[in-house]
């Protein structure tokens, strides 16, 4: 086994039951208790988890940083889901925006039947996604700096290239939403990318899994009046759904 895919699963593991001890997980992947030791301290050091005596402890806050690698395998069924119903909004001849996130990552195999898209995009993965799957599709990418957590290009270039246009939709996620603070993120760049691409489309849509409601992260992208809609796995609580109809902000699930 790799030791990416090692890291992998130790965390899956972590997720699912908040601890894991080092010879547990020795013994489990057949490796020495030196090499989960490392392991771990790996994880420690991009802040993912809290070492304890003999093992480990999962980190958990909607603040945390996760790479890309580690969320992208995250609530898959939700993501499917969520990006199913995103497609349905999508019509033929339009031009849309899609972020760099691990949820609108999922969008693009539900747009295979779209004829003359127009796709831009952060994501330089997104973008080679789009030519393999969607016939006809024209793709823009932003250009800019790579951020290494979110795979996805930010920066004053990028932010420049994305005033120059109108798109008809932006999809875009983020790592929690909250009645009081609205749509909010980690890091910093990605954030105002975010509140640039949400300046230049027409209609803006934020796809979310449930368990991101009533999170608050460190740094506001904007507040619900900024969102057309909220689409996301499962019907959200009378309280939401009452302040969204009072804020005007239509939902899907």
């Amino acid at each position: 086994m790799l030791n990416i895919e090692r890291l992998d699963y130790i965390l899956k593991e972590l997720r699912e039951r908040n601890f894991v001890s080092v010879n547990e997980l020795a013994e489990k992947y057949y490796v020495s208790p030196s090499t989960i030791r490392r392991d771990l301290n790996t994880l420690r050091k991009e802040g993912l988890i809290r070492r304890t005596y003999g093992g480990a402890t999962l980190v958990a806050h909607p603040s945390l940083e996760i790479p890309f690698q580690v969320r992208k395998n995250e609530k898959q069924e939700e993501k499917n889901r969520i990006c199913q119903l995103a497609a349905e909004m999508v019509e033929d001849d339009q031009f849309i925006f899609l972020d760099s996130s691990t949820t609108v990552s999922h969008l693009v195999r539900y747009l295979r039947n779209k004829k003359n898209l127009k796709i831009m995009t952060t994501s330089p993965q997104v973008a080679l996604d789009c030519i393999d799957n969607i016939r006809g599709v024209q793709v823009y990418c932003t250009g800019g700096w790579m951020n290494a957590f979110q795979r996805g290009f930010v920066g004053e270039a990028a932010r420049q290239r994305i005033i120059e246009f109108r798109p008809d939709l932006l999809f875009f996620s983020a790592r929690a939403i909250s009645l009081n603070d609205g749509i909010t993120d980690v890091n910093e760049e990605d954030v105002y990318m975010k509140q640039q691409m949400l300046k230049s489309c027409r209609k803006n849509v934020f796809l979310s899994d449930s368990s991101k409601f009533d999170q608050v992260s460190y740094r506001v992208i904007c507040g619900l009046e900024n969102i057309d809609w909220i689409i996301t796995n499962q019907q959200p609580s009378e309280k939401w759904l009452r302040h969204l109809k009072s804020s005007g902000v239509k939902i899907l699930y």
